[in-house]
């Protein structure tokens, strides 16, 4: 097996010196997967962008945006670490189709809703609940059953990586357009493409061969808080993945609140309107894309650590900076700095959580625990920053955020050398890192 081990390793080095084809995405069965997906967030980023400036432009409130931000993810701190063990015992693929048609049917609502000038915060909080109980499934779902489409476990780095990508390639896309389209034709418009935006995931779902997990059979015969505190005591007692989540969580609640904050930025700092909205929003998601890029072009498994300290402090930095300045060009900028480094560190950690988890029956448990950073940790820090705005102001919000940011990324980079060994044992198993020569 030694032998091996070493030419994967020489494979996979040399792979990495040219730019080529990720080995993930020459399987039909995970491409078919990933782009229908990233189709349907193409439909679901639009939808947030123009439920946060419909909200603001009903309301002309921050606070009422943070609420709205809250409600629409907050089921995901109460419900997304027991969906971890649903998921380790359900079948993915009825899971992905029952969120789906859920999300077409919401989503059509509140286009029924807006056309006929019948929305109101009220309908948007209810509709952003549903939403949010349908994402504490959905997300987790998505990112555990993407191991299972890959033929070796050691493309499943690439699998991540690509996911990464085609994901914020959509969130790149959808800005721009949502921003244009929110001015010409109001958000009615995002809303109907959202769910229509939906139908070429639900054909994936039923075309992908998901492959069985082995010993799910063993996971079912538990009781079912046995299995959840399963889960939080391997995330706790497992140094690695036990870091990057606390990071995560500082990250979620300090930084990705950003998003929220763009429309009050850009009509209160910038005196600008929705196309203004759009134009940073887009500025942000090109800068995810490159972020994405970067992680897709080659073998970046071994350094995950290094960009996850790195890119933290960065962000923190970005966010200090785009908070003192009132012009667009350096908005643009500064704001497509946040956008790479933010995505850099999230889709870091989300690669590196699914690289080192080997024990495959609490993949559910820890992917969900993780994207608790998301669906419940963000709508804290949305409800925090929407208060602290209307007290402070969007751009001292904005700085108050990068500091924790960057204290966050140092506490951290503390912790690279222990993490380091003891995750260079299971690299060097996946052919990732040569087992004879440690960097």
């Amino acid at each position: 097996m030694q032998p091996s081990t070493k030419e994967t390793y020489q494979k996979n080095k040399l792979a990495g010196t040219f730019w080529e084809i990720p080995p993930a995405l020459k399987s039909a069965n995970f491409s078919c997967f990933v782009i229908g997906e990233s189709l349907s967030f193409f439909g679901s980023w639009m939808t947030q962008i123009a439920l946060i400036w419909l909200v603001y432009q009903l309301t002309n409130s921050a606070f009422l945006v943070g609420i709205a931000g809250f409600t629409n993810q907050a089921m995901g701190l109460i419900i997304t670490p027991l969906v971890g063990v649903l998921l380790d015992r359900w079948n993915l693929r009825y899971v992905l189709l029952t969120t789906q048609l859920v999300s077409i049917l919401l989503s059509s609502i509140l286009t029924f809703l807006t056309t006929n000038n019948q929305i109101s915060v009220a309908a948007i909080i209810i509709i952003g609940t549903l939403q949010g109980i349908v994402k504490a499934f959905d997300l987790p779902a998505r990112q555990v059953i993407i191991p299972r489409l890959v033929d070796k476990k050691s493309d499943t780095y690439s699998a991540m990586a690509s996911h990464s990508f085609l994901i914020n390639t959509a969130k790149f896309v959808s800005p721009m357009i949502g921003g244009v389209m929110i001015a010409r034709n109001g958000a009615a418009a995002c809303f109907f493409v959202d769910a229509i935006s939906y139908l070429p995931f639900l054909s994936a779902i039923l075309t992908i061969q998901v492959k069985p997990l082995a010993n799910q059979s063993l996971s079912a015969k538990s009781k079912i808080w046995q299995n959840l505190k399963e889960g939080f005591i391997f995330a706790y007692e497992f140094l690695p993945i036990k870091y990057v989540l606390m990071l995560q969580v500082i990250i979620c609640f300090m930084a990705m609140t950003y998003v929220n904050l763009i429309p009050i930025f850009a009509k209160e700092v910038l005196q600008g309107n929705a196309e203004t909205m759009g134009f940073l929003m887009t500025a942000s998601a090109l800068g995810s894309i490159v972020a994405g890029l970067y992680l897709i072009s080659g073998q970046k498994a071994h350094i995950l650590v290094k960009i996850i300290a790195l890119s933290t402090i960065v962000l923190g930095i970005s966010l200090i900076v785009f908070s003192r300045i009132n012009q667009l060009e350096f908005g643009l900028l500064l704001i497509f700095i946040i956008g790479m480094t933010n995505t850099l560190t999230l889709a870091s950690i989300s690669n590196f959580i699914q690289l080192v988890l080997v024990e495959e029956d609490k993949r559910g448990r820890v992917t969900s625990i993780f994207t608790t950073g998301f669906l419940g940790i963000l709508p804290f820090g949305n409800l925090f920053f929407g208060s602290l705005t209307s007290q402070i102001g969007v751009a001292n919000s904005l700085l108050f955020g990068g500091v924790f940011c960057i204290l966050g990324g140092y506490m951290f980079a503390k912790q690279m050398p222990t993490i380091k060994k003891i995750v260079e044992p299971i690299y060097a198993e996946m052919g990732l890192i040569n087992p004879h020569k440690q960097e």
